[in-house]
This record gives structure tokens, C-alpha cells and sequence, in this order.
């Protein structure tokens, strides 16, 4: 296969560069839907599967399932799955005793094809050879599987065509028609589907399948990541330097579980290493890391002494933006042109793919990767002089309007990277290397924006916290995010899988100045030394104290900490299933014993410490005389625990009232 950013020839091998993925079976219970990859994927709350058991029964489903959906968000690898499970068939190693036919339909193809043709022809197009044995699938369709990749990306004509469904294997019927024939089982109801789609797709897709088995893609384990580096590295001593080097930036290396974002950072550091060694680069923000990846691009070859820039950055940028919101990411030669573009002076950011029509090709255009259009689309709204179009589409307000801070607005990314882009040294980084000048009033139009719409909604902030938090995170300053926070005085952020969605909260949480209440819910979890793990049930306490490794980082509790300090009007805070551990709690005492700290009810409940910590509990019992709730449930905290809270609660300058 072709790397993302090959020069002409250059190939990787799959089999050598792959890495296995998470995979863990997706429920119908919508909290569990929401669950994500924990920490650095040791353990994760969906039922794990693999990719050989993708169509075997289980205790759940006695009977095989016809159909499986891949979900994962924008660069978690599942067109790369795909491919893989395609070539492991075709050596022989997965699927044997199951399926005899194997065929793979990008949706972006799909899209493209405007003529009617019939099962028969499309099976055609998909064989490798000439003469489709025909006649064998016809007879054994429970033999056949089809694998639709990115059904996210087919155009809104596809989830609702007009016209009559295709039902016979000759039948000529427009494309939308006849894709969907086969996704809803019309024609060929006894072959098996495998589709990979993103998330924001999965309401639409529900309602055309029937019992089909939902499977997510969870990312890459610390393990893996380990094991990425090292493939990805033919230097054994060169991966070891960079996964070190990775390592020792805890938010860097935690977004690394995405597969696209670990291609990234690989390919950047390689670009560094062959430049005279690796260069102390924040790696703070999703957005850092992209902007590295657009510098990498434009670094310039030997001999030339300067970055090579496109000719028209804007026109770049107003392509990614105009094909986002028409939901277009494959582009002709007249959609470049609209935009002021030729294909010879963006061919570093733009792939070109072939088409075969007929006896003719067609050439299309395409961002290396959907995210990085939406990272190109986000440069759209902050650059001074880009063209904006006549279309209500082109505003900010609109874009804001649209998204909403909705996890599942296909805008969600996009507005995550206007965030990060609008940091003070992100705009001085892309005004002195890259010459970029951006617009210097989109920030104070996008603090107006989050405070009208905390006006309208009242003074509690909990539908869509987190994504509103991973967004001000991106941005990196204080002083905007205690703005954007000052209208709440309840704080609730549910659903926080992540280690790097913990320390979201806790970064956005020390900036909460005006907040009363504050809640922070986790999923906390051990694992025994060989890395797997094993999660506790809703009424389950932990057994003891979580291993160090998976322990929540010390900024968390001190990110915590300071705002005990820092934030006069707090009086609750609860932390639910956070893997604080004993180090977690002794920093968080820190901020329960500081003269300023005014929390009258603090809730640790299944946090994951021991005995251990309650020396420092006790402590703050007698420092902070404003405590009087506290509960401690759900913590193994034995004899000598109890008996070490009850040395503070009997201290005359405790006012607790009540424990649990």
C-alpha cells in the first residue's frame, strides 16, 4: 500500500506496518454507547472481540450475525482494517471456513458513479480477474461477503432514494437504489455485510439493517502504540528514542490511541530525526499536532532555503470548508478552480485519485484524511482575507449555530480545531513560519457566542460539557476560558472515559471561578501486571488500590487542587469513578487544606485509594473548618482507614456532620 504522504514509488507493506486495534462489541444501552477507550487501553467497559469472531455466535446472539457495522470516530483505522481483513482472507489465514468471495466498495466511488448498472455488473468491478464466477454466488450468496467501507461518506441522496428497490441480480438500477438493495437485504438477503462508518452516521444506518452486531473501534493499547512505533521505525534504536521522547508528553502519548493521530506524530518525528534530532515541540493540543503535520508538509527540500507554501493557502482552506458543509470530499479539477486552485501547487495536501469510466478516467482530488479537511475548513473562519462566499454557510455564526458543541455534529471536529487555531501562540506560530495572517476579532466573536448561548440556557452547564470543555481545552488560555465559564455556577461532565478526557476537566475545571457545584464523572478500573483488566460492576467496590500505571497523572488531582483554591465559590465537588489513587488524594489535600478553600461537601466515590490516603483526609478534616459532607464510598479503605478518619473527626477543629 501506498503511505499517506509516499513520494511517487513508495510503497509500505500492510502486513508489516499493521497493528492490531481494540475492537469491543457496541450495545443498545445508550450510556454504554457513549463509553470510549479508558486510559491508555488496558481495559475498556464494551465486551472485547476480535476480528476472526466478527461473524461467530456468542452468549448473547445464538445465531451468526448477516451483518456487522464498524463504528469508529475520523481516523481510528477502519479503512485500514478493512484492507487488512481482506488480505488475511486472501492468504488464507481469516474466514476460511465462512465466506469463499470477498468484496470491498468504497462509498466514495459509490458516489461518483452516476450511471445505472446492476449487482451483476458491480460485483464485476470489484474482481480482480476476468470471468466472476457468477453462478457460484448466485447459488451460495451465505458465502459472499460484501464490505461497504465509509458509509458516512455517501452523498444524502443515498439515504433516501426514489424509486423501486432492485430485486433481481441483473436488474439495472441507479446506484443509491441498488446499494441500498444490498444494505437492507432486498436482493441477496443471505449475504453477509461488514460496513465501517463514524459515528454521526450510525441513527441513519440503524433503521436500514436488521439485528445487525455493532462492533467499535477502540484505538491502539499502550501495547500497541509501543508496537506501532516500532513498525513504523526501521531503526529499532530510532523507535525507542522517539517512543521515549513520545512518552514523556502524557497528552501526546494518551492521543496516540487514535491510529491517525499516532501516523502523525510518527511521520513528523522522522521528518524531525532526519533534520538533526527531535525538537521540543509543545504536543499539548490535537490542534499542535496537525499544525506540525501542515509544517512537515511545507518543510523544504535540500538545498532550498525556505518552506514551501501554497500559492493560494486561502483557496486551500475555502475548498476544505465548501466541501465540508456540502458534505464533499472528493473534488474535480472545476471545484479547484472555484477556488482559485491547480492541482500541481497543492499536491502536497491534496491525493489525486484515478477513476475508470467507461473507456475514460476521471480525476479527483481528496485531503490526505477527512480530518485534515476539517482542519483546513477550521483555518477557513480565522485567516484575514479568505473569501466567504455568499452562502450563510461562510459565518461563523452559522458554523457555531449548526454545531451546537454536539459530540455528534459532523462540524464537531472542525470547531475543535477553530478553538485550538485562535490560541495567541498558535496564531503567532502560523503568522511567523508560515506567513498566515488571521482575523483578530473571531475570538472575541466566539466568546460572544459561548456567553449568549450560556444566557439562553441557564446557569448550568451539563448537555454537552465535555465536548465544550475538549474544546476550550484546545485554545490553552486561562483567562478566555474563565470568560467562557463564568456564566455557570453548576458544573456536571458525565461520560469521561479518557485519561486525556480526564485531564479536559480537570485543565477546564481550575478556570471555573464562579462555579458552586462542581461533578466529574468517571469510569475507574484495575488491571493485574500482564495488562489485562477487569471491570467492577455499578455496585462492586474496587478490591484495592489501582496499579500506579493506571493511575490517573498528578496534574489531574493538582488541576483539581487549584481550583479548591483558586475558585472562592465552590462548595461541592464530586469526583464519581475517578482513578485518583493514594497520590491523587494526597495533592487533592493539598487544596482541601489551603486557607482559601471554602468546599462544604466533597464525594469520592469509587476513586480507587486505600488506607494509605486517609492519613491525608484526616489532615484536612482539622484544616478545613467550611467541611461538612464527605463521602468516601465505593474505597477500600479496611480497619486502619477508618481508624485513621476517626483520629480527625475527633479533632475539636473538625465540623464534619456527616460521613458515609
Amino acid at each position: 500500500m501506498e503511505d499517506r504522504n509516499a513520494r511517487l514509488g513508495e510503497c509500505v507493506n500492510l502486513s508489516r506496518r499493521y497493528t492490531r486495534l481494540l475492537l469491543g462489541k457496541d450495545h443498545s444501552n445508550p450510556m454504554r454507547a457513549q463509553q470510549k477507550l479508558l486510559d491508555t487501553g488496558r481495559g475498556h467497559q464494551s465486551s472485547p472481540i476480535q476480528i476472526e469472531t466478527l461473524f461467530e455466535p456468542d452468549e448473547e446472539r445464538p445465531e451468526p450475525p448477516r451483518t456487522v457495522v464498524l463504528q469508529g470516530a475520523a481516523g481510528m483505522g477502519k479503512s485500514m482494517l478493512a484492507h487488512k481483513l481482506m488480505l488475511d482472507w486472501a492468504d488464507g489465514r481469516l474466514f476460511q471456513d465462512r465466506f469463499d468471495y470477498l468484496f470491498y466498495i468504497h462509498c466514495r466511488e459509490m458516489n461518483r458513479s452516476v450511471a445505472e448498472r446492476s449487482v451483476k455488473e458491480l460485483i464485476s468491478s470489484c474482481w480482480p480477474e476476468a470471468g466472476v464466477p457468477l453462478r457460484a454466488l448466485v447459488c451460495a450468496p451465505e458465502r459472499l461477503l460484501l464490505i461497504i467501507d465509509g458509509f458516512d461518506e455517501l452523498k444524502p441522496s443515498f439515504h433516501d432514494p426514489q424509486g423501486s428497490w432492485c430485486l433481481c441480480w441483473e436488474e439495472r438500477r441507479p446506484t443509491e437504489l441498488l446499494l441500498g438493495s444490498l444494505i437492507r437485504k432486498k436482493l441477496l438477503p443471505e449475504l453477509s455485510l461488514l460496513i465501517t462508518t463514524r459515528p454521526s452516521a450510525l441513527e441513519k444506518l440503524h433503521g436500514l439493517l436488521e439485528h445487525p452486531r455493532h462492533v467499535e473501534i477502540l484505538g491502539f493499547s499502550e501495547a500497541e502504540r509501543k508496537e506501532y512505533f516500532h513498525k513504523y521505525f526501521r531503526s529499532a534504536e530510532q523507535a525507542t528514542q522517539v517512543l521515549s521522547f513520545v512518552r514523556d508528553n502524557e497528552p501526546l502519548f494518551t492521543m496516540c490511541f487514535v491510529p491517525m493521530v499516532c501516523w502523525v506524530v510518527c511521520t513528523c518525528l522522522k521528518q524531525q530525526l532526519e533534520g538533526g534530532g527531535l525538537l521540543r515541540q509543545p504536543f499539548r493540543t490535537t490542534t499542535a499536532v496537525y499544525t506540525l503535520y501542515l509544517l512537515s508538509l511545507m518543510q523544504p527540500k535540500p538545498g532550498t532555503p525556505t518552506l514551501k507554501c501554497p500559492l493560494n493557502h486561502r483557496g486551500l482552506c475555502s475548498l476544505a470548508a465548501d466541501g465540508l458543509w456540502n458534505q464533499k470530499i472528493l473534488f474535480e479539477e472545476q471545484d479547484l478552480q472555484k477556488h482559485g486552485l491547480d492541482g500541481v501547487d497543492v499536491s502536497a495536501f491534496l491525493n489525486v485519485t484515478i477513476f475508470q469510466k467507461d473507456i475514460d478516467c476521471e480525476k479527483f482530488y481528496s485531503f490526505i484524511h477527512l480530518s485534515f479537511q476539517e482542519f483546513f475548513a477550521a483555518m477557513h473562519y480565522i485567516l484575514e482575507g479568505g473569501e466567504r462566499g455568499p452562502g450563510p454557510e461562510q459565518t461563523m455564526t452559522r458554523l457555531l449555530t449548526e454545531y451546537g458543541f454536539s459530540e455528534r455534529s459532523f462540524l464537531a471536529l472542525t470547531v475543535r480545531f477553530l478553538f485550538g487555531l485562535l490560541n495567541g501562540e498558535m496564531r503567532s506560530y502560523l503568522e511567523k513560519h508560515l506567513c498566515w495572517k488571521t482575523l483578530p476579532h473571531v475570538k472575541m466573536e466566539l466568546l460572544e457566542w459561548i456567553q449568549s448561548k450560556a444566557r439562553s440556557e441557564g446557569s448550568t452547564l451539563q448537555q454537552g460539557s465535555l465536548e465544550f470543555f475538549s474544546c476550550l481545552y484546545e485554545i490553552q488560555e486561562e483567562e478566555f476560558i474563565q470568560q467562557a465559564l463564568s456564566p455557570f455556577q453548576v458544573v456536571v461532565v458525565g461520560d469521561i472515559a479518557t485519561k486525556m478526557e480526564h485531564m479536559v476537566c480537570s485543565f477546564c475545571a481550575r478556570s471555573c471561578r464562579s462555579v458552586l457545584v462542581l461533578h466529574l464523572y468517571g469510569a475507574a478500573y484495575s488491571a493485574d501486571q500482564e495488562g489485562s483488566s477487569t471491570w467492577p460492576s455499578e455496585t462492586q467496590a474496587p478490591s484495592g488500590p489501582i496499579p500506579e500505571r493506571n493511575r490517573l497523572p498528578d496534574a489531574y488531582s493538582e488541576h483539581l487542587a487549584a481550583a479548591l483554591r483558586t475558585s472562592p465559590d465552590l462548595t461541592e465537588l464530586a469526583l464519581y469513578r475517578n482513578a485518583l489513587g493514594n497520590r491523587g488524594v494526597q495533592l487533592l489535600c493539598q487544596g482541601l487544606r489551603h486557607p482559601l478553600c471554602r468546599l462544604q461537601n466533597l464525594r469520592l466515590k469509587r476513586c480507587c485509594f486505600s488506607s494509605s490516603a486517609c492519613q491525608d483526609l484526616a489532615t484536612a478534616l482539622t484544616a478545613n473548618q467550611n467541611l461538612i459532607r464527605m463521602d468516601l464510598s465505593g474505597n477500600d479503605l479496611g480497619l486502619r482507614g477508618m481508624s485513621l478518619l476517626c483520629q480527625g473527626l475527633r479533632h475539636p477543629q473538625c465540623r464534619l456532620q456527616m460521613i458515609r
